[in-house]
């Protein structure tokens, strides 16, 4: 029996349902219902759906530049730890003579663990080490110099703002993916709320469900079969049968230097609407934008020269 809770949670966040189709299919489905709203009885549902659309493609931007801006984070605060890593690598054969040798006491305490503490430390500990290593450094300026602590001190601090910018970069990407989730929520809700409103108003029909909903946008599409070919000039060519259902469609791509026109047929007889491809030129009609049935795709080559297509069917 069909689970009629997912009528009350919204039918539309299932885990194979990205948000970024999802996102594609709900401006899909704005279009559909602004070319068929007969009477303007489906002005709010338009209303309403562009603002949860709108909102979450916004959401969708937003964290995708976040996470550009956390990854940049993130390598500079990697650079910077670098950075530390080999000054202090190159000082510590300096130190050691500073101090006249590595069982010098005051050479023990500033590198107890040499650059173990700093290439096999965790963030925390890196920190930690670094900033008792300043220390020492403070301790002993009179024997291992003023700048030695200056430039550890400002590599210190470079990699502590990266280190913050990392971290609110984190945050920020956290709160973009709650946001979302929750945007994708609603606009789930709503077009939850135009397929019933559309059911309704079209009890019986076999039809209105493509006409609004494309629902192949949905999912990732699986099943393609390729048609290419090359039309002679002034001919009209069969590209191949098909099973109609209103949920496939058709990419056309024109690869060749003069225009080329496609339909549908029905029982060898044309039907429905054509359409006209110009050279380089890519559109993506649904079978339904064609006609209702029909069991035949063809081309037509009107120019004097010969055409070139490739026509992938998608179901």
């Amino acid at each position: 029996m069909i689970d009629l809770q997912n009528f009350f949670d919204g039918l539309f966040l299932e885990i194979k349902i990205t948000h970024a189709r999802l996102s594609d299919f709900a401006k899909d489905c704005i279009t559909k219902l602004m070319a068929n709203n007969p009477g303007s009885i489906y002005d709010g549902s338009i209303t309403a759906t562009t603002i949860a659309s709108d909102n979450f493609f916004a959401a969708i931007g937003k964290k995708k530049g976040d996470k550009g801006t956390k990854k940049a984070d993130t390598s500079a605060k990697g650079a910077a730890r670098i950075a530390i890593e080999v000054f202090v690598g190159n000082k510590i054969g300096f130190s050691r003579d500073a101090f006249g040798g590595k069982k010098d006491p005051r050479f023990i305490e500033t590198f107890p663990e040499l650059m173990v503490a700093f290439y096999q430390a965790d963030d925390t500990n890196f920190d930690v080490n670094v900033g008792v290593l300043i220390e020492k450094v403070t301790k002993y300026v009179l024997i291992l110099g003023s700048t030695f602590l200056d430039d550890l001190t400002t590599l210190f601090e470079k990699y502590s703002t990266a280190s913050t910018d990392q971290g609110t970069g984190i945050t920020a990407v956290n709160t973009d993916i709650t946001n979302e989730d929750a945007l994708a929520m609603i606009l789930s809700d709503q077009l939850t709320a135009n397929l019933l409103l559309i059911a309704r108003n079209n009890r019986g029909s076999l039809t209105a469900k493509d006409l609004y909903f494309n629902v192949p946008l949905l999912y990732s599409q699986k099943r393609k079969k390729i048609k290419k070919g090359t039309p002679e000039k002034g001919t009209e060519t069969d590209i191949c049968p098909i099973e109609y259902a209103g949920s496939k469609h058709t990419k056309i791509q024109n690869k060749g230097a003069v225009k080329l026109i496609f339909g549908m047929k029905l029982l060898n007889v044309k039907v429905g609407r054509e359409f006209t491809v110009l050279p380089n030129e890519t559109i993506n009609p649904s079978f339904l934008d064609y006609f209702t049935n029909g069991d035949t795709l063809y081309v037509i080559n009107p120019e004097d020269s010969i055409g070139m297509y490739q026509m992938d069917i998608i179901s």
